[in-house]
């Protein structure tokens, strides 16, 4: 076997690895963080923790430094473009939410922010960024194999929020099919990871500032919402982004 293929392999392997903690560090990490009475701390931690692991497995398994994974997930690259493919997709979005739903009534700062925009970061950090950046660029997958993997995860991850398998069969569904949106949208925009954190960060804001469903699964607004949000990043992107996909 050949370095390359060698090397491509241990980069899966480290992200594969994990991918699987992500499912299990809440259920491992939270009994030993069950003392922190910070709103939303416990579970910043688990999800830091995620980054951490995936981090150090892929620098170790493809002998890269820190900076070559910041590079990887061209996590500085300029967000002026995507900021106004974000604006011209959600802009209209919560317009629309505003006139058709009520504000949600357990909404708060705190759960906006964290809920709203600092989980969201992480995970595309985690799914996309690190994970579909060292598939496709350092294990060397097709682009569409490598958002697979880490949607499916992704989709997993949520389906605690089922209150019976029926809901949580479908929250993974549409979580999963979220992961392969954002993943395509990474891939789409060269590796940008600002146009998925826009998007991710988007829709949850809008379900946590309005009423429009209590989980991903929602009401026939919500999901109405939704499918004209994606339609309309699907198209705007390939229209904005019209080279094609690496991989």
């Amino acid at each position: 076997m050949s370095w390359r293929n060698k090397n491509a392999l241990l980069v899966a392997g480290a992200v594969g690895l994990s991918l699987l903690w992500t499912t299990f560090s809440g259920p491992v990490l939270r009994p030993h963080l069950a003392g922190i009475q910070t709103p939303y701390l416990a579970s910043f931690l688990v999800n830091l923790s995620d980054v951490v692991v995936m981090a150090a497995l892929v620098m170790l398994a493809a002998r890269k430094g820190p900076l070559a994974l910041w590079k990887m997930a061209e996590l500085a690259a300029s967000p002026v473009k995507p900021l106004i493919w974000g604006a011209i997709i959600l802009v209209p979005a919560a317009v629309a939410a505003a006139l058709m739903a009520p504000v949600a009534s357990d909404l708060s700062a705190n759960t906006l922010l964290w809920q709203g925009g600092i989980f969201p970061v992480i995970e595309e950090v985690v799914y996309r960024g690190l994970a579909v950046g060292a598939l496709v660029m350092l294990a060397h997958w097709r682009w569409w194999a490598a958002c697979l993997a880490p949607a499916l995860m992704f989709g997993i991850v949520h389906m605690a929020q089922g209150e019976n398998p029926m809901d949580a069969a479908g929250i993974v569904a549409i979580t999963a099919l979220g992961g392969l949106l954002f993943g395509w949208l990474f891939v789409r925009w060269h590796f940008n990871l600002w146009p998925p954190i826009l998007l991710h960060v988007g829709l949850n804001s809008l379900w946590i500032v309005f009423a429009l469903g209590e989980t991903a699964l929602g009401g026939w607004l919500g999901n109405g919402l939704r499918l004209a949000v994606v339609v309309a990043a699907i198209v705007l992107s390939w229209k904005m982004m019209p080279r094609r996909l690496q991989q």
